[in-house]
């Protein structure tokens, strides 16, 4: 098979792989800034470089595909819902391609942390695979039998915004009470914040909770709702395994006591469901990507 081109574009960097016909072969890779206070030409035109430097290396046409912090409306093919906001509005899948001269697979970055944990990290030899992102925000993808399933409106997934307080804190999308608000890295800063008048980082707050009380109470304030979300999604789908990443699923407590706040919560005599970390790191979302002519 063809090399495989997979690029994650992030909010702050972009990553670029060059790998063989497996994802897992790299062959080169590249991060940059993403530059996105530059603008949406500039992001265009910094990816079709690097995309063509590794093209030009090859003796075949590569398959081209991306992550985004967004969803593509399949009915128009511009980019919505994009935390990187210059991208909302733009065909930028469209764009890319003439750019560059190949075709491009574009899809959501969290699907694509689904699909390469299915395909090679924590989900490998399961059917149903649920990833969480637990970010900047939280996003998820859906896996079944190898394949992504964004759904009819491709937004499948989007579990972040689903209302768990119809009078909780409002959420960038225009909603209130959003999961996002409540389990996201963010969510989790911008909660102790409000209860210390500080600002520290998620991975800072962990280890104050034996002597700070806004830690504490910070931290189990997310274990609650982290419990209360997965439960509601476990039901919804009632998938083989559930996978989490981005930085909150470092949190050690995720697989102890937010298990236990997930039981309590299900519709289920027991919870079966496997909740676990990811295996591929940071790598997760520009392999996913890699893999999309596949999906």
């Amino acid at each position: 098979m063809k090399h495989r081109i997979g690029i994650d574009l992030g909010g702050t960097k972009t990553e670029v792989i060059l790998t063989r016909a497996n994802p897992l072969e790299v062959v080169d890779k590249v991060r940059v800034p993403t530059g996105q206070e530059k603008g949406y030409h500039f992001i265009l035109g910094q990816i079709a470089g690097l995309v063509q430097d590794f093209w030009a290396r090859l003796d075949d046409d590569p398959v081209v595909g991306i992550g985004i912090p967004g969803t593509i409306n399949p009915k128009t093919g511009l980019v919505r819902n994009a935390n990187t906001q210059c991208l909302i509005g733009q065909p930028f899948g469209q764009d890319l391609a003439e750019a560059i001269g190949l075709p491009v697979r574009v899809e959501n970055d969290a699907n694509c942390f689904a699909l390469a944990e299915a395909r090679f990290g924590a989900g490998k030899g399961y059917k149903n695979v649920m990833g969480i992102i637990l970010g900047t925000g939280m996003g998820g993808g859906l896996i079944n039998e190898g394949h992504l399933w964004v759904g009819a409106q491709g937004i499948a997934g989007e579990f972040g915004h689903s209302t768990i307080n119809f009078e909780g804190p409002k959420c960038w999308c225009g909603n209130r009470g959003c999961l996002e608000v409540y389990i996201s890295g963010t969510a989790a800063e911008a909660n102790y914040q409000k209860r210390s008048g500080q600002f520290k980082k998620l991975a800072e707050i962990y280890p104050l909770t034996g002597e700070d009380p806004h830690a504490q109470a910070t931290i189990q304030d997310y274990i609650h709702h982290f419990g209360l979300g997965m439960a509601n999604l476990i039901s919804c789908y009632d998938p083989d395994i559930v996978i989490l990443g981005g930085g909150a699923s470092n949190l050690p407590l995720l697989y102890t006591e937010g298990i236990e706040a997930v039981r309590h919560h299900i519709f289920n005599d027991e919870l079966d469901t496997p909740i676990v970390q990811n295996q591929l790191g940071d790598s997760s979302g520009v392999f996913g990507a890699a893999l999309l002519a596949d999906s």
